[in-house]
């Protein structure tokens, strides 16, 4: 089961492209994506591993985000 997180702020394509690229560089992520509008983004882990994966990426959007935060809003079916 996957969760989703709101994106807490708007991003270029740019930016997008390249959490993309680096959220699927960690080897414990399956599947990323965002919504059509890039307000929520979808993540799947192996093993619902998903605080070791999470802090990563929260630190991968600040980063790459300028300051971006993320929020949980709920559980993929």
């Amino acid at each position: 089961m996957g969760r989703y997180y709101r994106v807490a702020k708007n991003l270029t394509e740019e930016m997008v492209s390249e959490i993309l690229k680096e959220m699927l560089e960690i080897p414990e992520v399956e599947r990323v994506e965002f919504t059509e509008d890039n307000t929520k983004i979808l993540v799947l882990t192996q093993e619902e591993q998903y605080p070791e994966v999470m802090t990563r990426i929260v630190n991968i959007f600040s980063r790459v985000g300028h300051g971006c935060e993320l929020s949980f809003a709920g559980f993929a079916h």
